[in-house]
């Protein structure tokens, strides 16, 4: 019976070849041409190395054989003329694949960006899978893509084979030695080689994690938003140690690695020294010995020579085309990983894992095609909550347990609570961004999952405590699906009593956000952000409206303002509002208190008030700041 390790390794021989394969193919779909014109550089490569090979040996043997001038300059241009032609044609097949590849190259960091942002929010918040996103995006963009990597790498590779199988039917005219000599030092280095690529293969993880501290550090130093944080608490010493610290184990993870390409280059010198020596003194005793002419000395040095680079360059493009594999099977696995996301939670249809915040339960299975959703205008939904309950992947406890809630069409629901209590989760629940762990989320008596994320999504607006603005002009920011109505959009900005502020600015809705970034662009405080946040959501005139804590960093006063506002264009709408500070929420219909990822108390501002519960309690710490609302002096601050 083979043993575990000989299985392990015919399946990575296994994967390489797969994977190379599969990128082979997708490649061709996307520019044939970008593939085929391997096939023109093989032999053009093969033939200038051959060419190459042989022109010196036959000037060598005009001039010794006495040859008149005019038949050595004839030789000169046919030979010489020929082989400029193919060095022609090789540059016109490198330039042309290279403007193919140009485009392959942002084709694929575009595929990765779709991926990305097409797939389900939960993914996205992942760390590793950000810090995978940034490096697969930097092998991509940069002009020493994989997919250019791979390309070089098999047409070297091809040349390399084609060469050695040229070289020994050449040299083994002479003595078969020479090849099987040549070919033992390369195995010698490729076993070198091997050894130093799977270190590499196995600790790149280790300084791929410094570089995204390095650059994080790089950003925090010199950025705009953290320049007025770091000069008040004088923090460049201690940032630039902690850069320093990073800086030091890169440059030990550095110093490794170009002893490792040391290594490698040092074993490839001496490999080729000790075969170049002993078959250049076989020829030359060879020579003495009357059995080869100065001519045919000179094309077998060069035959040599060429074979010896053909068989070292067949080792390094397997060390490069073992890299690249790793790097596109990574790289398709990461799109795999993000496209399998709502795949998994459509086609459950057996329990949870509870370690899993993607799967569906058994009540799901009968959804097994997934619909659009479609609401009649102006219509409101009903959303139900049935034993809803979630737990993040790799934690131990649930963050919701067990909720059942039924949110009424057009109702106004405020949901408080502690740091931890569960409100966010809740809230990303709610808006399709996680899937339960168990139980079900109803739409109008319609379990949620029967429809796609996009279309329940259409029907949801929202402000955050995140500002979600983008170095782009305010209008491209309000109205990201390009279709303005500027009526409407002027409308919005009046409702959300900003449209005097942008009026004065020199280029009104097409001046550009966030100072520091693009000359000109403009900044705006945070009250300004959160009215900016309110027309947006005012705009997309959704019938489900979510306010995540939109004002934790407000004032009172603002704070207040803000939320009478939103209030009065919540008419019609479902809206849920998330607050720490309960004064801001006692005109809701009805409010939760969150607690431990369970509802604790439920009910009216003034039935949890009359109730003396735990939102009492927190009522009466918080008046301690701000004045009661009964005193009509709610949100002002208490000196």
């Amino acid at each position: 019976m083979e043993s575990e390790t000989q299985k392990s390794k015919k399946k990575k021989s296994f994967t390489f070849l797969r994977s190379l394969k599969n990128w082979l193919c997708k490649l061709y779909h996307e520019s044939p041409i970008f593939v085929l014109l391997l096939l023109i550089q093989v032999p053009l490569e093969i033939g200038i190395s051959l060419l190459g090979t042989y022109f010196p040996s036959a000037l060598v043997a005009d001039i010794t054989e006495h040859k008149t001038l005019s038949l050595v300059l004839v030789d000169l241009v046919v030979l010489g003329g020929g082989l400029n032609l193919m060095h022609l044609s090789r540059k016109w097949a490198e330039q042309t694949q290279m403007i193919a590849g140009e485009k392959l190259r942002y084709l694929h960091s575009m595929e990765l960006t779709d991926a990305v942002i097409c797939t389900e929010y939960a993914k996205t918040e992942k760390p590793e899978r950000q810090h995978a996103f940034e490096k697969l995006q930097e092998m991509h963009l940069w002009s020493d893509s994989f997919t250019k990597m791979l390309m070089d790498s098999l047409m070297f590779t091809l040349t390399g084979i084609g060469g050695m199988i040229l070289y020994i039917a050449i040299l083994s005219q002479i003595s078969l030695w020479i090849p099987f000599l040549c070919i033992g030092g390369t195995l010698l280095n490729f076993y070198v080689c091997a050894r130093c690529n799977r270190w590499e293969i196995n600790n790149r993880h280790k300084w791929w994690a410094l570089d995204n501290k390095m650059q994080y550090l790089s950003l925090t130093l010199s950025s705009y938003e953290s320049a007025k944080d770091i000069h008040l608490y004088h923090m460049p010493p201690w940032l630039g140690k902690l850069y320093h610290g990073v800086l030091a184990a890169r440059l030990r993870c550095t110093v490794r690695q170009q002893a490792n390409y040391f290594m490698m280059s040092l074993s490839w010198k001496l490999i080729w020294l000790v075969t170049e020596i002993t078959a250049s003194l076989y020829l030359i005793y060879c020579a003495c010995q009357g059995n080869l002419t100065a001519a045919q000395c000179v094309f077998y040095f060069g035959a040599i020579n060429n074979f010896s680079m053909c068989c070292n360059i067949v080792v390094w493009q397997f060390k490069n085309l073992h890299e690249t594999a790793l790097n596109i099977e990574e790289n398709e696995q990461y799109i795999t990983d993000l496209q399998s996301n709502e795949n998994d939670s459509k086609n459950t249809d057996k329990g949870t894992d509870k370690n899993s915040s993607y799967y569906s339960d058994k009540n799901t299975s009968q959804h097994s095609k997934i619909e659009e959703l479609q609401l009649p205008e102006n219509h409101v939904p009903e959303i139900c909550f049935e034993n809803v309950t979630f737990q993040y992947e790799g934690s131990d406890e649930p963050v919701i347990h067990n909720m059942n809630l039924t949110i009424k069409p057009g109702e106004n629901l405020a949901v408080v609570g502690l740091n931890g209590a569960g409100k966010t989760t809740f809230i990303k629940l709610l808006c399709g961004f996680y899937h339960p762990t168990s139980g079900r989320i109803l739409i109008d008596g319609t379990d949620r999952r029967k429809y796609s994320s996009s279309s329940w999504l259409h029907y949801i607006t929202g402000v955050f405590q995140d500002t979600g603005f983008f170095s782009f002009t305010l209008r491209e920011n309000l109205v990201p699906e390009g279709d303005v109505d500027e009526e409407h959009l002027w409308e919005c900005l009046k409702l959300a009593d900003l449209d005097e502020k942008i009026n004065k600015l020199p280029d009104k809705l097409d001046t550009v956000f966030g100072m520091g970034i693009i000359d000109g662009a403009v900044e705006f405080s945070g009250g300004e952000l959160q009215k900016l946040m309110l027309a947006r959501a005012l705009y997309k005139q959704a019938p489900l409206m979510v306010l995540d804590e939109p004002t934790a960093a407000l004032d009172p006063l603002m704070e207040n303002e803000l939320y009478e506002r939103y209030r009065d264009f919540s008419v019609g709408k479902t809206t849920i509002f998330i607050s720490h500070r309960l004064a801001s929420t006692h005109f809701c219909d009805r409010i939760l208190l969150m607690e431990n990822g369970v509802i604790a108390e439920m009910g009216t501002h003034k039935e949890l008030i009359e109730k003396g519960g735990k939102y009492t309690e927190m009522y009466q710490l918080q008046s301690k700041y701000y004045q009661l609302a009964e005193a009509g002096l709610e949100g002002e601050m208490v000196i």
